[in-house]
């Protein structure tokens, strides 16, 4: 699922495409138009499911209902911009993955590179971790940090931060295509994956 970021399902596709990632890409859903060229590209069936306060549960069921139908056994959140209702977290428990372009706890919300800067943090990041009901605070699978400095402005590491989330959306993702995340209460414990 993905909204209108497209670097973290090109680095997906990428990475399927170049057998990094031992799962099939089954479709993407969006709540957006704007990036079915990409999924096209990869030979994806694409799904525009718009979504608005007024249609949240409709939404939700069309999307399962096209998960049911092309037989997914996981989610992956590729900076899917809509928060998840527990019609969709209840079908798939520990098995949607999120990430968050932030270093979890820190800067939640809106703008979490703006906010860093604001701050003048030393340190950006991005956390993926498994979705629940509890917004940001699923049990984290993977976690990386990139040091910043003054001399970096919001935009430098909003870029910076992209490439880190890429990387730590596919480690998580490899990991558990792997089978190699085990949970001990809200916490999961990642054996080593290749990336």
């Amino acid at each position: 699922m993905v909204s209108k970021y497209d670097h973290c399902l090109q680095d997906l596709f990428s990475r399927h495409q170049y057998g990094e990632l031992n799962a099939d890409i089954a479709l993407v859903v969006s709540n957006h138009p704007d990036l079915r060229s990409l999924a096209e590209d990869f030979n994806t069936p694409y799904f525009h499911v718009p979504v608005n306060k007024d249609n949240k549960a409709e939404s939700e069921k069309a999307t399962l209902k096209l998960f049911e139908e092309h037989q997914v056994d996981f989610v992956v959140l590729a900076r899917y911009m809509q928060i998840l209702t527990p019609l969709v977290l209840g079908r798939y428990p520990n098995k949607i993955i999120n990430i968050h372009h932030g270093f979890l706890p820190a800067f939640m919300g809106a703008k979490p590179y703006h906010q860093a800067y604001e701050k003048g943090v030393k340190i950006i990041g991005a956390t993926a971790h498994y979705a629940n009901e509890d917004l940001d605070m699923g049990p984290i699978i993977s976690q990386e940090t990139v040091h910043v400095n003054h001399s970096h402005s919001a935009e430098d590491m909003r870029r910076l931060g992209r490439d880190v989330e890429k990387q730590v959306l596919a480690r998580a993702v490899n990991a558990h295509i792997e089978d190699k995340i085990m949970f001990y209460n809200n916490r999961t414990i990642v054996f080593d994956s290749l990336y």
